[in-house]
């Protein structure tokens, strides 16, 4: 038998044997077919042993799934594995995305592009509630992101003539039209990012400009310096 995460799958032809392993191909949702592990019935019941009846939580520590101090979150782009983690025994929560909680063991089928981390409920909490959700995201982007090299520039308020090269333009949607949201980068590899209606500019251009000093911001572990009443912008020849 196949493992829980590929139970509703159609199995194709019968199990084979590789390297003293048993497999078997199963056809995903994209009609793909792909080797996953067929295991014997006790090899099942050792991965997903019956479940006990548990006393029922009486905190949020353990509603969440703390019941030993953590819980399993992951390193790596979890959205390619949607439907993984939907037929796995893994939950999903807001301020730190899909996770296990502490009393269930790491299926061995996880998805090899994704690595475990520990977030701890001391980490996330102080006397045992739950900090802001803002301040929570930030702590599991440290843990799931690799730092980055960015550093805020100058004071929210200040004025600062600037030269910065377009990483990334994302335009959005809204109730107010469309917002081009642009990510730069200064010659020391500062993030800078600008979120305007009335100019769109052109990805790996450089670009000279005064602009305003509007927040500093951590997002995926890389600090931003955010923008606002950009002027004088200047795009440079090639």
């Amino acid at each position: 038998m196949v493992a829980k995460s590929y139970a509703s799958l159609e199995i194709i032809g019968e199990p084979y044997a590789v390297s003293n392993r048993q497999y078997v191909k199963v056809r995903t949702n994209t009609g793909a077919l792909k080797q996953v592990r067929w295991y014997s019935v006790s090899e099942y019941n050792k991965m997903y042993p019956e479940a006990k009846v548990a006393a029922k939580p009486t905190n949020q520590k353990e509603v969440l799934g703390f019941t030993k101090g953590y819980v399993t979150i992951f390193k790596g782009d979890t959205y390619p594995h949607l439907d993984w983690f939907r037929q796995s025994i893994a939950r999903y929560a807001r301020s730190w995305g899909w996770y296990i909680i502490s009393t269930e063991k790491i299926p061995e089928d996880l998805p090899v592009d994704l690595t475990p981390v520990q977030l701890f409920w001391d980490q996330i909490s102080e006397n045992d509630v739950l900090y802001p959700e803002n301040k929570i995201k930030t702590i599991v982007e440290s843990l799931t992101y690799e730092e980055d090299p960015s550093e805020y520039v100058g004071e929210i308020g200040e004025r600062l003539s600037l030269r910065l090269r377009v990483d990334r333009v994302v335009q959005t949607e809204s109730n107010y039209g469309p917002t081009n949201i642009h990510t730069m980068r200064d010659e020391d590899g500062n993030m800078f990012v600008w979120a305007t209606a009335a100019r769109l500019l052109t990805e790996g251009s450089w670009y000279t400009m005064t602009a305003g000093i509007k927040d500093h911001k951590i997002y995926k572990n890389a600090k931003q310096t955010w923008l606002t009443r950009c002027l004088r912008i200047k795009e440079e020849e090639v």
